[in-house]
């Protein structure tokens, strides 16, 4: 089943999503005054394969830039998952670079824009 966004023409105003294996024109939002356009979700992938190798926080924290590290603990201030991501690192005792909360973890930081485009894989695979 495909999800569908409506958008009124007019002020291309987001004004409902469903559920169905095609557009329908719902009353009141019939194809003429609405488009439905099919919801595309991205999902982050990480190019290469994580290699899997076991560290301690700090080695891990140091695959990150100084940069990076200072816009993460500014961002979690505000952020809870980045929060509570950063909160797990700090009670960790090492680091699983193969583990699926660790990669999960890291592609979170690159689809939020937190860390630039194919950062991710280069953080988890050294």
């Amino acid at each position: 089943m495909t999800t569908y966004a409506v958008t009124r023409q007019s002020d291309q105003v987001e004004v409902y999503r469903y559920n169905a294996d095609a557009p329908i024109p719902w009353g009141g939002m019939e194809f003429a005054t609405h488009d439905h356009t099919e919801v595309v979700e991205v999902v982050p992938v990480v190019d290469t394969p994580a290699t899997g190798r076991v560290m301690t926080r700090l080695e891990f924290l140091r695959r990150f830039t100084g940069e990076e590290r200072i816009t993460l603990r500014t961002v979690a201030k505000q952020n809870p998952a980045l929060e509570d991501y950063m909160a797990l690192l700090d009670a960790a005792q090492d680091v699983n670079t193969g583990d699926p909360d660790t990669i999960a973890g890291v592609q979170f930081l690159e689809a939020a824009g937190l860390l630039a485009a194919g950062r991710a894989g280069e953080i988890l695979n050294g």
